[in-house]
């Protein structure tokens, strides 16, 4: 459970810092060929993410994938991306942050657009440095729009069976555990294995109690989404 809260936490911290750092180099009107690198960087979210996760998989293959050639022409060595635990994660983490940059992209580029430039002149003239602003103005205003998305990703992150299930079927293996796991198993694909997958040991009992603690997790998670979207709109009454 805790690689599955991790994996949820930072997949969202990853991939909204890279959408926002993105939305923010485009929202400069002086950017050259604006249209089209934002064009070219929606790209990954236009593929099925089916069809995107194969992809990866077979480029991070150990003995035919395009990466792992080019890693070792270039170090002489390749990350083992499917047997060892830690990289396995990095790579699911890589695969996943390929996934949703571009959504983040997109909505953090919408919510910057409505923020008025009326806030950063009156910034500019009390002597508010660029970081400043970022962390006064902008990222305030913008967790207001932005907010309940980024707890809804967070639950859909929690339970992203799709990526953990079809990459590496939560592998590598752990060893020594009651039930078979693998170490970036999630709740869900771990469900999955007990209840459906007969090599590893069918469990209907267990994976119905363990469904039961996604669904107060989940309903602990919204609770909080709605608590704290007034949060957020209280904070852009005070900008």
């Amino acid at each position: 459970i805790t690689w599955n809260f991790a994996f949820a936490i930072l997949s969202l911290l990853f991939n909204f810092a890279l959408g926002l750092a993105i939305a923010i180099m485009f929202n400069e009107a002086n950017f050259p060929f604006k249209k089209l690198i934002r064009s070219l960087l929606i790209v990954p979210y236009t593929v099925p993410a089916l069809l995107t996760i194969l992809i990866w998989r077979g480029m991070l293959n150990p003995e035919l994938g395009v990466i792992d050639r080019f890693l070792e022409n270039l170090l002489g060595w390749a990350p083992p991306w499917f047997t060892d635990q830690w990289w396995a994660k990095i790579a699911i983490l890589l695969i996943n942050l390929w996934l949703s940059y571009p959504y983040f992209m997109l909505i953090c580029s919408g919510a910057l657009q409505s923020i008025s430039e009326d806030y950063y002149s009156a910034a500019q003239v009390d002597g508010a440095s660029a970081w400043q602003q970022f962390w006064q103005i902008t990222l305030p205003l913008l967790l207001v729009a932005v907010g309940p998305l980024l707890i809804a990703s967070l639950i859909f992150n929690f339970n992203n069976f799709n990526l953990i299930y079809i990459f590496n079927a939560g592998g590598p293996p752990m060893a020594g555990t009651p039930t078979p796991a693998g170490h970036t198993d999630i709740l869900i694909s771990y469900v999955y294995n007990l209840a459906f997958t007969a090599s590893r040991g069918v469990n209907y009992g267990f994976a119905a109690a363990i469904t039961m603690a996604i669904f107060f997790i989940v309903g602990t998670i919204t609770l909080l989404q709605f608590r704290y979207t007034n949060m957020w709109e209280e904070v852009s009454e005070n900008v």
